[in-house]
């Protein structure tokens, strides 16, 4: 019988949970239509008010549990993060690549809310688009980039475990001498900011873009 964390479970009732999860994932992707938000793997995003929201369910399969994580991040960042690593062309890339593509600033989760389960997956579907709508409404009313930010620095560690995200708002800021701040300290920390390319890491590529673009700027 499996078990995780001294929780066990039928073999029978394993399968249940996975199939509830594809059934959700399923759900949400017809509920999506007409709604303003778009789906992929099961999670929702949309971009509104300069903003780029994701709501991602996660089905827990040895709980009868469901819960959405909320992030929201600036549309502003990312484009700037691919201008640093060499990758502009991303920027034609397809919405959901904000979302699930490999080189993108990684938000942290601002909020996890869980979602009441049912029977029926298109309830908890319906559920789950009401609670993104309204945690969609709390980002364009409330948040700022600075918020943004701040939040970055709390959930990373000692400013480097979303480093990408902190040093992109920093530029989409117009605080370029503090982002190569961060950069410089990172890479003497031995901090890499989760990205390594022949170009060397994220803080040493970012390092380097922001040494040409302020002496460029000084020139000019």
């Amino acid at each position: 019988m499996p078990e995780f964390m001294g929780k066990k479970m039928t073999r029978a009732h394993e399968s249940a949970r996975i199939a509830y999860r594809k059934a959700l994932a399923k759900a949400v992707r017809a509920g999506a239509k007409g709604s303003g938000w778009r789906s992929a793997d099961g999670c929702l995003f949309q971009e509104r008010a300069g903003w780029f929201i994701s709501v991602s369910p996660s089905v827990y399969i040895f709980e009868e549990i469901t819960k959405a994580s909320i992030s929201a991040k600036p549309m502003a960042i990312d484009p700037i993060f691919w201008d640093i690593t060499g990758l502009p062309e991303n920027r034609d890339a397809p919405m959901s690549f904000r979302l699930n593509g490999a080189w993108v600033c990684r938000p942290p989760d601002f909020a996890e809310i869980e979602i009441p389960e049912h029977d029926d997956a298109n309830v908890v579907a319906a559920r789950l688009l009401a609670t993104a709508d309204a945690q969609l409404d709390r980002v364009i009313t409330t948040w700022t980039p600075r918020a943004f930010l701040s939040l970055c620095v709390e959930k990373g560690t000692d400013r480097s475990g979303y480093l990408p995200s902190i040093v992109t708002s920093l530029i989409a800021m117009g605080q370029d001498e503090d982002a190569l701040t961060d950069c410089e300290q990172a890479i003497l920390n031995g901090q890499d900011g989760g990205f390594l390319a022949p170009d060397g890491t994220f803080a040493e590529m970012a390092r380097n873009w922001l040494v040409s673009r302020i002496a460029a700027r000084t020139v000019n």
